[in-house]
């Protein structure tokens, strides 16, 4: 008696399963591999961290990113993003619902609208940092200007400043011309920004015979010299307001931000970078 099966027989003798079990068997293994895939979903979901969207002045672009990488070694489950343009631009997108977290602003009126508004968290409102106004020309600039009120004389034809209704730059610039009487005279010579970065690239490029812009954005070129500074008189106070936007899903993200910020580390990084401390009475 022959007891050993050639595996053509095994097969034909039903040692494999049937068509059947097969689909059945099938469909579990696809079931099993989803519910893996989704809990290995779940986790790298869990484990990413979350985002926090900053709208940030122009001017504020060079200090935030230098501070970034040292906030999120601090608070490595946040991760920030940030939206820099014109203070009222941003005003103006926080209004229209644009999903922000925060709201760091170069001067105190859009901060205070979009407060009257219901727009920001008031208790979360904080005043960080300050800068000063100042005359910039191209660094090998062979016009002579050391003085606002040189702004007028017929060698200089191009002067460049932010946008008065938007860039807050702008508005302290406003001031300063009015506040001297100078701006009646110098309205045919003037160019328009729509942020205060656009002002330095003009007068760094040399297409602008002057510009005026922070005392912080004049400190990071190389390629521009300052010339003059606006007394602290003619304009007003420059104030950097920072506060939770009320829609934002993360106030406590926000909120650890506004910390971070606040410390003696960062404020001196601010220092280093031409801002001034908020004198507290």
């Amino acid at each position: 008696m022959n007891l050993h099966t050639s595996p053509k027989e095994q097969f034909r003798v039903g040692t494999s399963p049937n068509r059947s079990d097969m689909a059945s068997l099938s469909i579990l293994k696809l079931i099993a591999c989803l519910n893996l895939v989704l809990i290995l979903g779940g986790c790298q979901t869990s484990s990413q961290p979350r985002r926090l969207t900053i709208s940030a002045a122009s001017s504020l672009q060079d200090v935030l990113e230098r501070l970034e990488p040292q906030f999120e070694a601090r608070y490595p489950q946040i991760d920030l993003s940030f939206n820099f343009a014109a203070s009222g631009v941003l005003q103006r997108q926080i209004e229209r619902g644009a999903p922000v977290d925060l709201f760091f602003s170069a001067a105190t009126q859009p901060m205070e609208r979009l407060t009257q508004d219901g727009w920001v968290v008031p208790h979360s409102r904080r005043d960080l940092i300050t800068n000063r106004l100042v005359l910039i020309v191209p660094q090998h600039s062979r016009r002579f200007l050391d003085s606002f009120e040189q702004l007028p004389s017929a060698h200089i034809r191009k002067i460049m400043v932010g946008e008065f209704s938007t860039v807050p730059a702008g508005q302290y610039a406003q001031e300063v011309l009015s506040r001297s009487h100078l701006l009646a005279k110098v309205q045919p010579k003037l160019i328009f920004a729509s942020n205060v970065r656009g002002v330095l690239a003009a007068v760094a490029s040399a297409n602008v015979d002057a510009g005026i812009v922070y005392q912080t954005d004049a400190q990071q070129s190389s390629q521009v010299k300052q010339v003059a500074t606006a007394s602290v008189l003619s304009h007003s106070p420059i104030v950097y307001p920072i506060a939770i936007v009320t829609t934002s899903a993360q106030p406590q993200a926000a909120q650890s931000l506004i910390n971070f910020l606040s410390t003696p580390t960062a404020q001196q990084t601010f220092t280093q970078f031409g801002f001034g401390r908020v004198i507290k009475e």
